[in-house]
């Protein structure tokens, strides 16, 4: 009896654990890969070749207030801001390894290569809500332009943002960001019209108990950064949806080993 009532309770273990595997997200497509840099076309394709089941991507505005694919705000070799930067002098500045900025479109005409993996777009916060709106705006009009509505779902920290978001596209996904100790919960969210929630492991490993209550209100949950087993672990224990990492190869391969150790 004993023998099986241990059988039983592996069984039941599995079946959790089968039905909590986290999707994997790349970060900024990837990020310290070699050979890649983050936010490029570059980076997108390799996250989508390795097997990703989504991608979050960052988009700025630049100093005369164009909409690029850059996290910044600073530039990678220190030489300044994106703010100091036009559109036309971004788009010639070169990343590392040679690369270029590119644009909405030039990320959206790859990302189309692969329809069946989302882009998750975070609008970085501008200095005034003229430039905030500005920016919204912009990003929405070429996701509508190249009927990528259906590809693209919207996050940012900011809730002026969201706001914004939503007076633009009512039918938009929205992913609101959040991080440290002090976070919403899952009631908050939903109250707010927010389809999901993404936390850095420090707001989830404070409030576990928000997991739980997204999984009853519906509410999708991510993770990030998962960039070491312990933490998709954490992410499988407590069914949380995504996983964000800047090491999507490795994370694809150690989610599909979890599924396969069954």
């Amino acid at each position: 009896m004993r023998k099986f009532i241990l059988a039983t309770i592996a069984l039941v273990c599995l079946v959790a654990l089968a039905q909590a595997q986290p999707k994997v997200v790349g970060h900024r497509g990837c990020r310290d890969v070699e050979g890649q840099f983050e936010n490029t076309v570059q980076s997108l394709k390799y996250a989508q070749e390795v097997g990703v089941d989504a991608v979050e991507f960052d988009v700025q505005m630049t100093a005369d207030g164009k909409v690029i694919v850059f996290h910044g705000p600073n530039l990678p070799d220190g030489s300044g801001s994106i703010y100091d930067l036009t559109f036309e002098q971004a788009r010639a500045y070169k990343l590392p390894y040679g690369l270029q900025m590119p644009t909405l479109e030039e990320y959206f005409k790859q990302a189309k290569k692969y329809p069946d993996v989302p882009l998750i777009l975070e609008f970085k916060k501008q200095s005034t809500e003229a430039r905030n709106r500005a920016m919204v705006e912009q990003a929405i009009a070429v996701v509508r332009k190249m009927k990528m509505g259906k590809q693209v779902e919207y996050t940012t920290f900011s809730e002026t943002v969201c706001r914004m978001i939503r007076e633009v596209d009512p039918e938009a996904k929205i992913i609101y960001l959040m991080g440290g100790v002090h976070v919403k919960d899952a009631a908050y969210a939903k109250s707010k019209g927010y389809d999901g929630i993404s936390y850095d492991l420090n707001a989830w490993l404070n409030r576990p108990e928000v997991a739980a209550q997204a999984q009853k209100l519906g509410v999708e949950t991510t993770l990030w950064m998962a960039n070491d087993y312990e933490v998709i672990d954490w992410a499988v224990r407590h069914g949380i949806d995504y996983i964000s990492t800047d090491f999507p190869e490795k994370a694809v391969k150690y989610v599909k080993a979890i599924k396969e150790y069954r």
